[in-house]
């Protein structure tokens, strides 16, 4: 019977404890939490929304108003807005002005017959090589004419037929359509690593920056009142949006998917056309600007489509090798707009020039 009322109060004792417990523990997180909201008040650390770029376009005077097939409206005007100038390259206005000739690409006029003696390349490709956040003469196919005219020992003409949205199949299709008329001498086509994707999310394809584009922008209730909130909110809802697309985005390059099957065909299209026409082809591949000099998650893209034109003794130059000294963001357009900046152009168009510089024979297409 001792033993038996000994019991009781240890029992009574042992439940105490652990609701004491539960108590300090519970205490010690609101501490914690509170003491780290303090910190990041005091560090001026939150989450970082930036208003989303505004866009406008308007078509020339008495002109076309209908777009064309995988371009732009003739001779319209796209313009962008943005709600910071971080580098002082927009100016004033903060904008920056995409005009698109007669054909509805964002270049100058052009010829359709090549003039005697002058090398033309042709360009196609996306937004990247369409230039979206940079000015004309910025974009890195405008550039490479200079830097490989001494060497050609031509006058080097360029044109690009980028526009946003393209993928692999529809950069094909200008070419066949229209590129060939103007009778080029290099093709240089630019993939990207979500050209093959046709149906992204049963609709157009979306770059990469775009998953981030709503946390980016939006913050919730409670992130106008906690900075840790805010910052850890916007962290974690990017990190499971990034891996969601990278998984879709790899998943699509493998060897029996549809889509990079009918992206492989495209190319080999591609190629046909060139050497059916005496014309040298080349295809340089940019990155996404992600974690370039870290675990960079869409290297298996990269090396599916190297490995396909080296079956296919297509020209490949691989521009991520030439970003590796930079991390990503510090190459966008701006924090709202991923595409490469008037840097990352730069940077482009000398790898290019440098690759054409070692491989002499994709310059030495027979004068027209």
């Amino acid at each position: 019977m001792n033993d038996k009322r000994e019991e009781r109060p240890v029992t009574i004792r042992s439940g105490s404890s652990i609701w004491t417990k539960l108590a300090l523990l519970f205490g010690s997180l609101a501490v914690a939490l509170v003491v780290f909201e303090f910190g990041f008040r005091i560090l001026g650390v939150s989450g970082v929304y930036h208003e989303p770029r505004r866009g406008c376009w308007w078509p020339m005077e008495q002109g076309p108003t209908e777009t064309a097939p995988g371009r732009f409206v003739p001779f319209g005007t796209i313009q962008y807005t943005y709600s910071s100038d971080p580098r002082g390259y927009f100016g004033s206005s903060q904008t920056i002005d995409l005009v698109h000739n007669s054909e509805g690409w964002r270049d100058m006029e052009h010829s359709i017959k090549n003039p005697s003696g002058t090398y033309r390349i042709l360009g196609l490709g996306d937004s990247y090589l369409w230039g979206e956040g940079v000015k004309r003469e910025d974009i890195c196919l405008t550039k490479l004419g200079p830097l490989i005219s001494a060497v050609c020992g031509r006058p080097i003409e360029t044109i690009n037929t980028g526009y946003a949205g393209l993928d692999t199949i529809a950069e094909r299709d200008i070419l066949r359509h229209f590129g060939l008329r103007y009778e080029p001498d290099l093709v240089i086509l630019f993939f990207v690593p979500n050209d093959v994707v046709i149906h992204w999310h049963s609709g157009p394809k979306i770059e990469f920056f775009r998953e981030f584009h709503t946390i980016y922008e939006s913050p919730d209730w409670f992130s106008g009142y906690s900075y840790l909130w805010s910052w850890g909110r916007q962290r974690v809802l990017r990190e499971i949006s990034a891996r969601a697309y990278i998984r879709q985005c790899v998943g699509t390059f493998h060897e029996d998917d549809e889509d990079w099957k009918a992206c492989r065909a495209a190319l080999g299209d591609i190629q046909r056309m060139c050497r059916d026409n005496n014309i040298s082809f080349m295809v340089a591949m940019f990155p996404f600007f992600h974690n370039l000099d870290g675990d960079y998650p869409f290297q298996p893209v990269h090396d599916a489509v190297r490995a396909y034109c080296e079956q296919k003794a297509i020209h490949f130059l691989e521009l991520r090798e030439h970003y590796r000294s930079f991390h990503g963001p510090e190459l966008w357009a701006h924090p709202t707009d991923q595409h490469p900046n008037e840097i990352a152009h730069g940077i482009a168009a000398q790898a290019i020039a440098d690759y054409l510089k070692r491989h002499p024979g994709l310059l030495e297409c027979p004068n027209r």
